[in-house]
């Protein structure tokens, strides 16, 4: 048994160095840190990954221009989008050349929606701060929901390598680690977009601010995967964004168009949930295989 135990553990550790990761990151967004550095970080990635992906190869011809202008109108709306044959015109075809291009244009678009957001009057900051944070939580919330789900997936089948001769920890952490890196890509990707074509109400942000710096949680205690913070943002704040085409699930969890986001319940110290009841962040599955997990 204790061996059986231990074994078990290694497979919780490697979940737990993704845990720490994840939390650290949004303890800071809750602690109110300045995210427009970062975020102009994600930026610069996001656009970059995305020339790689239109002009693989070492041939001009097999370059998709077109798609990658569409691609770039995708994930920044702008009302004056490069063309391709402006692109063409003004900087040929030097892939780091079309990299700046587009990253220089990306970053002066995100700096005309800063402006004319304007300021928040209790802080004096940019309004656009506040809009980053509430994003980066909800995004990073249901990304790692996401991502818990495949771990378990994961985890249940693993064993079956050893069959072939592989030992199933060793397998378990190299994809765990594999999976974690495409989260953290994916996290990175889904905020830029979302912050992109996000329409902000300016008259509700209050409503944001105040969840925001509420969002220590108060006198209770959420139950293990629970994000403490995002869930009073989401309830609170939602209003205030209205989802473009954002995409992925944050677009679903803002509700286009201003749609409402579905209440999740607190628990509190004296109320304990069962691990076959239903989990009470609204998703329909039993509490030990979304927040118990």
């Amino acid at each position: 048994n204790f061996v059986m135990r231990k074994n078990v553990l290694k497979y919780d550790d490697v979940l737990n160095r993704h845990r720490s990761r994840i939390y650290e990151q949004r303890r800071r967004v809750l602690e109110g840190e300045d995210l427009s550095e970062e975020i102009g970080t994600w930026i610069d990635e996001v656009i970059e990954r995305a020339v790689a992906l239109y002009t693989e190869g070492d041939f001009q011809e097999e370059w998709d221009i077109e798609a990658l202008c569409k691609a770039m109108e995708d994930i920044y709306a702008t009302d004056e989008p490069i063309s391709p044959e402006e692109l063409r015109e003004e900087v040929g075809f030097d892939r780091e050349a079309i990299v700046q291009e587009f990253q220089d244009d990306a970053r002066d678009t995100y700096q005309e929606k800063q402006k004319a957001l304007g300021l928040n009057p209790e802080t004096e900051q940019p309004l656009l701060r506040d809009v980053e944070r509430f994003v980066v939580l909800q995004v990073v919330d249901a990304r790692w929901r996401e991502h818990l789900e495949n771990m378990d997936y994961l985890r249940e089948g693993v064993h079956l390598r050893a069959m072939a001769q592989k030992d199933p920890l060793v397998e378990y952490t190299t994809e765990g680690e594999a999976m974690f890196r495409e989260l953290g890509l994916a996290i990175r990707e889904e905020v830029v977009v979302t912050l992109f074509h996000a329409e902000i109400q300016v008259d509700e942000v209050d409503q944001l601010q105040q969840a925001a710096q509420g969002a220590d949680g108060g006198g209770f205690a959420y139950e293990h995967e629970s994000l403490a913070g995002s869930d009073a943002i989401a309830a609170a704040g939602a209003g205030a964004l209205l989802g473009g085409n954002g995409g992925g699930s944050t677009a679903g969890a803002l509700e286009a168009g201003g749609g409402s986001v579905a209440t999740q319940r607190v628990v509190s110290d004296r109320e304990k949930i069962g691990r076959n009841d239903p989990c009470w962040c609204g998703s329909g599955k039993k509490f030990k295989r979304c927040h118990g997990a």
